[in-house]
């Protein structure tokens, strides 16, 4: 009965020790696995949002390609572009360091 209970005594530590070892100092570890599915999560939530961005911009792009006035209006607002017969006027403000910015940053 005493050599059961050694043998037995004797698997239970080095299954310890293994678990110990696996959990804690090895290169695969449990926190090393929690950073890992954090920095996934992360990952895949940018991969979603970038893919979201890609679907607008191709739709902004065929709208540009497709209507003359979404042409137009993209050039006054985006880029400042006039008519030879017209004026643009650009409305400035003052931030908290005194420096002259436009409405649209």
């Amino acid at each position: 009965m005493k050599i059961i209970r050694s043998t037995w005594f004797k698997y239970v530590v080095v299954l310890l020790i293994f678990g110990i070892w696996i959990f804690f100092f090895d290169e695969y570890r449990l926190s090393k696995q929690f950073e890992l599915n954090a920095k996934l999560d992360l990952l895949q939530k940018k991969l979603k949002a970038t893919e979201e961005e890609i679907i607008w911009w191709k739709t902004e792009n065929q709208k540009i390609k497709d209507d003359p006035e979404v042409i137009e209006a993209t050039g006054r607002n985006k880029y400042r572009m006039k008519c030879d017969d017209e004026d643009v006027y650009v409305f400035l403000k003052e931030d908290e360091d005194g420096k002259l910015i436009s409405f649209e940053e």
